[in-house]
């Protein structure tokens, strides 16, 4: 483990000294120079694939039994999740080698964001290299990519799905099919479709509304509340597959997980939530619509999130709300932002990956 986190660490600190320098450009010379950006992400992120993918069996909780579940697939049911299947199905027509298996969903996962990243801009100008940097300087880069690798490539899915609509809405398929693929790795993603259509169809609703369900559920939370008292109704809502309900509600294989509310979290969402508000008000002086969808995504999903408390795995909840922070800070990263706050953020950026990695060692 101690090598692989000083490989990590050294992509990462080289990773975070060329992002400093595109904000440089960004916010004094006004230069995106996008092209030599997306080369050099993806440099950085097929090293990160790499590491990922070839990491030993010691590296994530689950790393063991993925490569089990590839061995033995013909043998399991992965229910509605089925395109896992297909991958694994895919993937032994070439080699019966599990650490390839592991390689390919590394690079999977890494490839969508990247993809989405890609489509993201054809929407919101900024810099595709700080957008990266983004995401990996966020925690759950690293657990999304090593251990809940099925979620990993779901919500990377599910990013390029909303970086289709944003590009061209009236295409349905353009965004759907994205969506469709990434249920079809974890189940959970069902719940993402159905309030991204909610949001889409009730588009004209305040921004406020949002608000009031932000913090009216945190409340709710905070007194001890919880998704628990819909009963079994939660079976449909948590993980469609009710197979895997047990799993989620009853906390088989938790371990020693702490359920309860979670002030850490709150505080987490509730200072992104600032952020990306102050974003709207004073620098899209709330009129860009795309973004303002997005922010509502965030409000409504934080909410589930804070109502998930009191079950075990709530933080795979979290990471829902969590995956959209990049595309939600890209405006700060924009050569049409007067405020220079590219480096500003990029250091805020480096400070939260140092910190939480402090935190979780």
């Amino acid at each position: 483990m101690d090598i692989f986190n000083l490989k990590y660490y050294i992509i990462y600190s080289v990773f975070a000294i060329t992002a400093f320098i595109f904000a440089m450009y960004v916010d004094f010379k006004k230069k995106q120079y996008n092209n030599i950006s997306r080369f050099i992400a993806a440099v950085f992120f097929i090293l990160i694939a790499l590491l990922f993918g070839f990491r030993g069996e010691e590296i994530g909780s689950d790393t063991e039994m993925y490569k089990w579940q590839f061995m033995y697939h013909a043998n399991l049911d992965f229910g509605i999740q089925f395109i896992f299947k297909y991958l694994i199905v895919f993937v032994h027509v070439f080699t019966d080698e599990a650490q390839y298996f592991l390689v390919a969903i590394s690079l999977f996962y890494v490839l969508f964001i990247f993809w989405s990243i890609n489509v993201f801009l054809k929407s919101f100008e900024s810099n595709f290299l700080l957008i990266a940097f983004s995401f990996v300087s966020l925690f759950f880069f690293l657990a999304l990519g090593i251990n809940i690798i099925r979620q990993g490539v779901s919500l990377a899915l599910v990013l390029l799905a909303v970086s289709y609509y944003f590009k061209d809405n009236k295409n349905i398929k353009s965004w759907l099919i994205p969506f469709i693929i990434a249920i079809g790795f974890h189940s959970a993603t069902a719940v993402i479709l159905i309030l991204f259509i909610i949001i889409v169809l009730i588009r004209k609703v305040s921004l406020n509304y949002y608000y009031i369900w932000y913090f009216l559920l945190l409340g709710i939370s905070a007194l001890g509340g919880s998704i628990l008292s819909f009963g079994s109704f939660l079976n449909y809502l948590l993980v469609i597959d009710s197979k895997r309900s047990d799993f989620y509600v009853k906390g088989e294989g938790a371990g020693e997980y702490v359920i309860g509310f979670k002030a850490q979290f709150v505080a987490f969402n509730t200072i992104f939530l600032i952020i990306f508000s102050l974003i709207n008000h004073k620098l899209l002086k709330n009129e860009n619509e795309n973004y303002k969808l997005l922010l509502k995504y965030y409000l409504s999903i934080s909410g589930v999130f804070f109502m998930m408390f009191q079950i075990p795995f709530s933080d795979r909840w979290g990471i829902m709300s969590w995956v959209m922070i990049p595309f939600l800070i890209a405006p700060l990263f924009s050569i049409n932002n007067t405020s220079r706050l590219g480096i500003f953020t990029v250091l805020f950026l480096i400070f939260v990956f140092v910190f939480f990695n402090i935190y979780n060692s």
